[in-house]
């Protein structure tokens, strides 16, 4: 195939983005692989082009110009790419990757371009590797299998939700390429530093085994803290017999053995996690730029990979590394009680609505219905700490096992605390049978905007009990993920107004975005506003609450 240059390739490109349907793109292996990007791949289902990206400067005006979304087989990798080139990305991308995640709902199909084009009864594409030739034909059948997939989402109810899978790549593949701001040399001395009070912790413990057992059993050169089944039997020889040696396990033991073990085992965890080998993480411009997954999983959640930034715990040193140049400012923001707005909207519970309505105290609020007291932060805590626990372990499908170990109480204590909820709140009890009958009756659980995951009850009633949970807690947890990726779509088209302000991370229902110290009070009003919309685009009845916070390193 012939490799298009300068206007005769600006010609045909635009001639193709006239045409019907959704033009797709692609990239050379080399740009796709990180690399400078030097051919570019336009086509529709019937033609296709490719264009000597160096010798075809306009190219960049021209897809500016484009008014409608662009198609690709792995879209935020094309469009990390074309930032990278310095063009203009599209804002829209129909992914035919995400897409056949949002068909599949949680089952094991063939996600690939060749699956999709199965399921849509077209032929299998070939290989972009056997050549030009090849690569073309791939994308021909990249535009194709789009259009002809629409009307298997509009019959699974899907359009929706892939139109806000569609806006959210291009803010995804810019958090990737902005990448998080973060001190390398701060974090060497934090790590170093809970790596040396782990060896001083692990010399007290090993001498406190040594004077209560055997000094040949418990030497230092023989007992390894770090492993599992050695402290455990280590432990069972002097008298202390547990069933597992977790942190919250060992720390019940006395003291100062108990303290000690436990705050071994969280400097262990924290030293393998996010010691030296994180700092292969750096890249060459001194900032983290990890990889998210769009659908990372079932119920529609981000996750994050290579390093993951969702498993840096709030207020700990290593999070405080990653930290804004003195001229500049985070701004970070999360949505407030997000999951139990969605309960409030999706059950129609008129005490859970007017809370939120009035800004109350929805914990209180509740405990003070459920224990017939008046219960406050400071009026009876405790009470209010168990509301809370229910409240939100049912917004997570949790049971009263769940809620047993969540409050540290019995099982029958939990069990009655929950019927006595129920009594209380019988909306929320409506709601959530409802949701378990009802996604086993139709075989999947679907959040407001239509995202699915199916469901299998299986042949027990652990199974049974399992596909209920999920089917009580993917609406909720599900529709959360979906209202933060709305919110992302727009902040992307709201943020260029801030010159050097991006987007660089997101956590859940959490957003962070770098701005220039100046701009931090005005971007934070954004934030907040772009926020509220999105919720409000899914949540009709209940307001959204948004918590927000300008700061030097990424806490709040």
């Amino acid at each position: 195939m012939e490799l298009l240059r300068g206007q005769p390739a600006v010609a045909a490109a635009r001639a193709l983005f006239a045409s019907p349907g959704i033009p797709a793109v692609d990239v050379d292996p080399q740009a796709r692989g990180g690399g400078a990007l030097t051919v570019l791949a336009l086509a529709t289902p019937e033609r296709a082009v490719l264009v000597d990206r160096l010798a075809t400067p306009d190219l960049g005006a021209l897809f500016a110009a484009a008014a409608h979304p662009f198609a690709a087989e792995h879209a935020k990798t094309v469009h990390r790419a074309l930032l990278r080139a310095g063009l203009f990305a599209p804002a829209r991308w129909a992914c035919t990757h995400l897409t056949a995640q949002l068909l599949a709902a949680g089952r094991d199909h063939d996600l690939s371009l060749a699956g999709l084009c199965a399921r849509a009864h077209l032929p299998a594409p070939p290989e972009a590797a056997a050549g030009m030739d090849a690569w073309a034909a791939r994308l021909r059948a990249t535009a194709a299998v789009v259009g002809a997939v629409k009307s298997q989402l509009k019959e699974d109810g899907l359009v929706w939700v892939s139109r806000l899978e569609a806006a959210a790549v291009a803010p995804i593949a810019l958090m990737e390429h902005a990448g998080m701001p973060f001190d390398g040399d701060a974090w060497r001395a934090v790590t170093f530093a809970a790596e040396r009070e782990r060896r001083e912790l692990e010399t007290k413990i090993l001498q406190a085994l040594r004077k209560a057992g055997d000094t040949d059993l418990f030497g230092a050169a023989t007992l390894h803290l770090d492993n599992d089944a050695e402290l455990k039997a280590a432990l069972t020889a002097v008298g202390y017999p547990l069933a597992d040696v977790r942190r919250e396990t060992v720390a019940a033991l006395p003291a100062p053995l108990g303290p000690w073990l436990a705050r071994s085992r969280e400097l262990l965890k924290i030293t393998s996690a996010y010691g030296e080998s994180f700092l292969a993480h750096v890249g060459a411009d001194g900032r983290i730029h990890p990889t998210f997954e769009q659908i990372g999983a079932t119920t529609g959640r981000l996750s994050c990979h290579s390093p993951n930034l969702q498993a840096m715990v709030k207020g700990t040193p290593h999070r405080a590394c990653f930290k804004a140049a003195p001229d500049r400012r985070l701004v970070v923001a999360d949505y407030s009680a997000c999951e139990l707005r969605i309960l409030a909207e999706m059950s129609g519970d008129p005490v859970f609505a007017e809370a939120f309505a009035h800004g109350e105290d929805l914990h209180a609020r509740v405990a003070t219905a459920v224990f017939g007291k008046p219960v406050s932060k400071s009026q009876n805590p405790e009470l209010r700490e168990r509301a809370k626990a229910v409240n939100f372990g049912l917004a997570y499908g949790m049971g009263a096992g769940g809620l047993a170990r969540a409050t540290g109480t019995s099982l029958a204590v939990a069990r009655e605390l929950l019927e006595r909820y129920f009594r209380t709140f019988p909306r929320i009890r409506s709601f959530l049978e409802q949701s378990a009958a009802g996604g086993l009756e139709r075989g999947f659980a679907v959040t407001m905007t239509g995202r699915r995951l199916m469901l299998d009850p299986g042949t027990t009633a652990d199974s049974r009990a399992q596909a209920e949970r999920i089917a009580k807690n993917m609406p909720i947890q599900g529709t959360s993920a979906d209202i933060t990726k709305i919110a992302l779509a727009r902040l992307y088209r709201r943020l260029p107004a801030f010159a050097g302000a991006a987007l660089v991370n997101t956590v859940h229902d959490e957003i962070v975005v770098e701005c220039a110290a100046p701009d931090a009070d005005g971007v934070r009003l954004v934030l907040a506003e772009e926020m509220q919309a999105a919720g409000a685009e899914v949540l009709k009845h209940v307001p959204v609450g948004v918590d927000s916070a300008v700061c030097q390193h990424w806490d709040k």
